[in-house]
This record gives C-alpha cells, sequence and structure tokens, in this order.
C-alpha cells in the first residue's frame, strides 16, 4: 500500500472505533490527510468517504465535518467541491451542526468566482430554500447574501425565494430571515428594498 493510502485508511481505521472522541480527533487530522493523499485522491476517495460519514455518524462528528470542510476547502483547487457535503450538514437536525455548515459554506463563498457562485453555491442556496424539512430554509437564510453578490441571472429566483421565507408560517424561519434581512438588503437594488 502506498503512502497516500495509508493516511486515508488510517482514517477509516479510526472513524471505525466506537469513542466519539476519537472519531472526533481523527476528522480534526483532515487537512493533514488531504495533504498526504492528494488533491486528486481527495476529490474522489476522501469526499466519497466522508458522504457516507455523514449519513452515519454522531452529531460531535458531523460538527467537527463541517468545521474542518471549512478549513481544507483551500488545499483543493476545485473550491466548490465541499459544498455538496455541507449542504447535506445544512439539513442536520442538530443545529450546532447546522450554523457550523453555513458558516463554513459562507467562508468558501468568499474566494469563489462569479460562474463557481452561479453554477454551484446559488443552486445550493435555493436548494436548501425550497427544503421539505425546516432545517435547510433557516440555513439558506444565512447564505442569500453571499449568493446574492455574483449570482447575476439568480438574482431575482434568490430575492423571491428570501421573500417567500420572510412570509412562512415556521416562526423559526421568519426569525432567521429577520437577522439575515439587514445583511441581505445591503446587496439589492433599492427598489427591491421598498
Amino acid at each position: 500500500m502506498t503512502e497516500d493510502l495509508c493516511a486515508l485508511e488510517l482514517l477509516k481505521d479510526e472513524m471505525r472505533s466506537d469513542e466519539v472522541h476519537l472519531k472526533v480527533n481523527a476528522i480534526h487530522r483532515l487537512k493533514t490527510v488531504i495533504i498526504s493523499i492528494g488533491e486528486e485522491k481527495a476529490s474522489s476517495n476522501l469526499t466519497e468517504y466522508v458522504e457516507g460519514l455523514i449519513s452515519m455518524e454522531d452529531d460531535e462528528v458531523l460538527f467537527a465535518i463541517a468545521e474542518e470542510l471549512g478549513m481544507c476547502w483551500e488545499l483543493i483547487p476545485e473550491k466548490t467541491l465541499f459544498l455538496p457535503l455541507l449542504e447535506k450538514l445544512c439539513n442536520a437536525d442538530e443545529t450546532v451542526v447546522r450554523e457550523q455548515a453555513y458558516q463554513s459554506m459562507g467562508a468558501i463563498s468568499g474566494s469563489l468566482s462569479d460562474s463557481e457562485i452561479q453554477n454551484s453555491f446559488a443552486p445550493i442556496v435555493i436548494r436548501l430554500a425550497s427544503s421539505e424539512r425546516f432545517y435547510g430554509r433557516v440555513s439558506a437564510c444565512h447564505l442569500f447574501a453571499q449568493a446574492y453578490k455574483k449570482a447575476n441571472g439568480l438574482q431575482d429566483r434568490l430575492r423571491k425565494k428570501f421573500v417567500a421565507l420572510c412570509q412562512e408560517d415556521t416562526c423559526i424561519i421568519r426569525r432567521a430571515c429577520a437577522l439575515k434581512l439587514g445583511e441581505f438588503s445591503t446587496y439589492l437594488d433599492k427598489k427591491h428594498v421598498i
């Protein structure tokens, strides 16, 4: 087995533990794993493995994953690679996991090009805003401003989605919209604010 595969296999081995704190510690070494296995294997093998973890791990591990993805994305040339994983975490039941996921997405969004925002980030925000469960819709409220800045052709859809969320029956969604209304409105034309 080559050295680069050893790092990934070591991570997988540590994630088989029954001890949550050992799994969390293993996830916090994700940056080292990415450096060891290289960009190509991280783009395929590692992301596929992490996606599997998201569907079965405890909230503490999911929080660590959301946190690490927000710090490791700069190691990969494809800046949008971790966005689908973070999108899944934005739909998590646990509030702290969702909060960390949308914070990590926000951190990544700052370095995305206009086309990456339009082709990847903004569509994710729209999907989250259309989620069946309220978790995704709450997460979307925190991402509208970052998506809107460079969304160009999707700005109208984003505005309409935000307004629809502001009028939701679920008070937690309206509260999230109210919290982000000021930030979002700074990117809107005056006619849209009115």
